[in-house]
């Protein structure tokens, strides 16, 4: 408790005196005023120099310095333009005088064709840079002759060249690959000066070492010379290739450019970091002469403080012994005359009364500041405006992107038909009037999916009604039907008697955000109302028609299907008939109880029968989806099981291929080879939170083409939607392996081996599970790794890493280890058991 009052009498009643200070008479001095009146000067002058140096170190050299790279790099790109320029003009100019020879005027007027190859043969000897020479006669019509084929032209490139060339058209070198290496060739139209219409076009090829050759005549360490040429894509994009380069570059930020004349090239020059180094002057200099600077300023104003304490203390030493006389007295300080006038005539007053006045003080009310401390004195009142959680309310359902329980004692009807009164409500608010509803093969679905359906219609939405179907059909629908938000019953992979709810507000799966204003509603019962309407539509069709016209499948390929008696069981096999394969279904019948195996597919032990029936069928691949179809797992023909990781390297190969500088979102219980393989073929990797919610979010936000989890959720951006989708991620692995003509166990044998574990879980109480893993997080302690908490806690060493992490959807922690070696995969499972074991030591850990 503060409390401020206002004392103004003594204990015994009177008025209480002031204190004063012994001889001083109440006169006193709370400090310095002239050193504060320095010390302000001092700070003013200080902010002003760091201003102007702030500028300089900051702003003003950095600019030059920019500019004077930029400059640089100008210069060095001009020169190499104009380098290769001249080389071009040069063997144009070098072809046309060997092409008017005697000798090869003499073949071009025969046209023959044992004359010309013995031309073109004499020729080359006079072009070492050249690796082939050809001399083309022009037919009469004033068009390359291309009799019995094209002239053992290479490509069509160059018979576009040679055609254009003859019609007197002028032509542009043009750079183009074979069998990994890049060729450049000119084409130039020659005449025959004595015979009209005898003329020939000659058509030079060099490797495009000799332009890296040529490229290197500059010091390599001043920066990267990459030489791209210029090219429009079948979709009309414009695009680059860099067909020679040398050198390392550095800060792709300086990358200077450089047209190259009578050419589609262009010369990219970024300096390397030892250039950048030498054209950035050292800050070392300013921050010296700052210093100074302030080191000069601090000493002036000490040499002015003492200077002026002295030369004050001295005029008030003569003040005081000259009070008592007449005399003259002389002041250094113009501002202490009056003072000195008045101390002199009061001291002589005094002496001629013959005795000392004494001052009176008068008494005067004092303020004091009683400050009485008591434990609970200062109290916080936070008002929240959630609404009270009663006791039998099952908070723990709603979860960090879905709403998920047992379907027996959790998620009744009651509270489904609360929970889609909040939903239609919010819905209502964003302006989204019709909802798509759809639903599992799971006993207590079709009951749940009723109850929701006329829940929303009560809260005043429309409501479409796919019918069972897979969650990415519902996801589908979306983009398909004019209705943007849609509801999914589903239990996902959990066992049985689960059930649940995805939600798709406006084309995004809402995550924790939206899921606790749901959670929030249905607390406060705050619901609107009205009177909607249901149809029912079939989505199915459009959706194998579309996976059918975007994935093309070369080979047919024999594939089993395990549905697991999930939403999948009608549709998959349809689908993957409609691709072409041989399919061989496995278990492809909607059963609720699942009777043949849990509908949970990161669940290696449900993939058994899986793996016995691609061996026995000698199937190329198997595929096994969960229970609603948005996630998939994939065994290969000799029966081994394709982690989710491994999976998303086959994918991310593929798509980063055809568009480099594509990012690739991937879970922490990725490998980090994945990273890797992304780099390698040019790709942006982006390491994010674990949930379908969580990476679909990601890749709206990055623009990412590709996006995968460990648990078999697969995103494509590229000729897709973005959403998890298994059933599409395997037709995409058939076209894969439809056109690369290997098989399975050939492309993941590719990769870099490591020695790894399953995801593994580990049962915890399901409302204490984030709580363990905060305590993990605080005390933990790794200091041989590098440590992840962007989901869990990550650690990555030298020789692997490993991952604990809250699952978002069971009542259990997951981990997940990876190393190089068994030894060191031991190594890694010791160190976190050890530093678990100090934070949890209740926990039982079963790695």
């Amino acid at each position: 408790m503060l409390k401020l009052t206002k004392k103004n009498k003594d204990a015994s009643g009177g008025k209480s005196r002031p204190k004063t200070a012994g001889k001083s008479q109440g006169i006193s001095s709370p400090g310095n005023a002239l050193y504060k009146i320095l010390i302000t000067a001092l700070g003013a002058l200080a902010l002003v120099l760091v201003v102007a140096f702030t500028y300089l170190l900051l702003l003003r050299e950095p600019a030059l310095s920019h500019n004077q790279i930029e400059r640089a790099a100008d210069s060095y790109a001009s020169q190499q333009a104009t380098n290769l320029h001249r080389m071009i003009t040069l063997l144009r100019s070098r072809m046309v005088a060997a092409a008017n020879t005697p000798l090869a005027q003499t073949a071009i007027a025969s046209q023959s064709r044992e004359e010309l190859q013995a031309v073109e043969t004499a020729l080359l000897e006079h072009f070492p840079e050249l690796i082939s020479l050809r001399i083309l006669p022009v037919g009469e019509m004033g068009t390359a002759a291309f009799k019995g084929g094209n002239q053992g032209l290479r490509n069509h490139i160059e018979v576009n060249m040679v055609g254009r060339t003859s019609d007197g058209e002028a032509t542009r070198p043009e750079s183009y690959q074979i069998e990994g290496q890049w060729l450049t060739s000119l084409a130039q139209l020659v005449k025959n000066p004595d015979i009209e219409n005898r003329n020939a076009v000659i058509l030079a090829t060099l490797a495009n070492d000799s332009i890296n050759r040529l490229l290197e005549g500059l010091d390599g360490s001043v920066g990267n010379f990459a030489v791209e040429q210029a090219y429009t894509s079948p979709t009309g994009l414009a695009k680059t290739n860099i067909i020679a380069s040398t050198g390392n570059g550095g800060d792709e930020a300086y990358t200077r450019y450089a047209a190259i004349p009578d050419t589609t090239w262009t010369i990219a020059f970024t300096p390397s970091e030892a250039l950048l180094q030498a054209l950035t002057p050292s800050s070392m200099p300013t921050l010296a002469v700052f210093i100074l600077c302030m080191l000069g300023a601090v000493g002036a104003f000490a040499l002015v403080a003492i200077r002026m304490s002295r030369v004050l203390e001295n005029d008030v030493n003569q003040m005081i012994s000259a009070a008592d006389r007449k005399s003259e007295l002389q002041l250094a300080t113009p501002q202490l005359v009056p003072a000195a006038r008045q101390l002199r005539r009061a001291t002589l007053r005094a002496i001629r009364a013959g005795n000392a006045a004494a001052e009176s003080v008068p008494e005067e009310d004092t303020q004091t500041l009683d400050l009485e401390s008591e434990t609970g004195s200062l109290e916080l009142d936070l008002a929240s405006d959630a609404p009270d959680v009663p006791d039998d309310f099952p908070a723990h359902i709603f979860r960090a992107y879905d709403i998920r329980g047992d379907a027996r004692s959790e998620l009744n009807e009651e509270l489904i038909a609360q929970i889609g009164l909040a939903i239609g409500t919010i819905a209502g608010e964003m302006n989204e009037q019709s909802l798509l509803v759809g639903c599992d093969g799971r006993k207590s679905s079709p009951a749940l999916k009723a109850v929701l359906i006329r829940a929303l219609m009560e809260s005043g939405r429309d409501v479409i009604d796919i019918g069972l179907v897979p969650t990415p059909v519902l996801y589908f629908a979306t983009h398909h039907l004019e209705c943007r938000s849609g509801i999914m019953v589903t239990g996902s992979h959990n066992p049985k008697t689960d059930n649940g709810l995805k939600i798709v507000l406006n084309r995004q799966t809402i995550a924790a955000g939206g899921i606790e204003q749901i959670r929030d509603r249905v607390l406060a019962g705050d619901f609107s109302h009205g009177s909607g309407r249901m149809i029912k539509e079939d989505v199915v069709p459009a959706y194998v028609e579309e996976i059918a016209h975007d994935v093309a499948v070369a080979v047919p390929l024999k594939i089993v299907l395990d549905a697991g008696n999930g939403a999948t069981s009608a549709i998959a096999p349809e689908l993957f008939e409609e691709l072409g394969c041989e399919v061989v279904p496995l278990y492809c019948s909607v059963d609720g109880d699942f009777p043949n195996h849990a509908p949970d597919t990161s669940d290696e032990a449900n993939l058994t029968d899986l793996i016995e029936a691609v061996k026995e069928e000698n199937a190329d691949f198997g595929v096994a989806f969960d229970g609603d179809g948005d996630r998939l797992a994939v065994v290969t023909s000799s029966g081994r099981i394709v982690r989710s990781d491994i999976l998303l390297m086959v994918f991310a190969e593929d798509v980063v291929s055809r568009n480099p500088g594509a990012d690739v979102v991937f879970d922490v219980k990725c490998s980090r080879n994945l990273t890797q393989l992304i780099t390698q073929h040019g790709g942006r990797p982006v390491l994010w939170k674990t949930g379908h919610a969580f990476m679909k979010e990601k890749m709206a936000e990055t623009g990412a083409l590709l996006g995968g989890e460990f648990s078999g959720h697969m995103f494509f951006g590229e000729r897709w939607f973005g959403f998890d989708d298994g059933m599409y991620a395997a037709g995409r692995l058939a076209e894969i392996l439809g056109t690369h003509g290997s098989t399975l166990d050939e492309l993941i044998d590719r990769f870099p081996a490591t020695v790894n574990t399953p995801e593994i879980l580990i049962p915890v109480d399901d409302r204490g599970k984030h709580a363990i893993v905060e305590r993990i997080v605080a005390g933990a302690e790794f200091s041989g790794g590098r440590v992840n908490t962007m989901d869990g806690l990550r650690v990555d060493f030298a020789e692997g890493w490993g991952l604990v992490r809250a699952s978002n959807t069971t009542a259990a922690l997951t981990a997940r280890f990876e190393a190089e070696s068994e030894e060191a995969l031991e190594n890694i499972k010791n160190e976190f058991r050890e530093q678990i074991s100090v934070t949890a030591p209740s926990l039982d850990l079963n790695f």
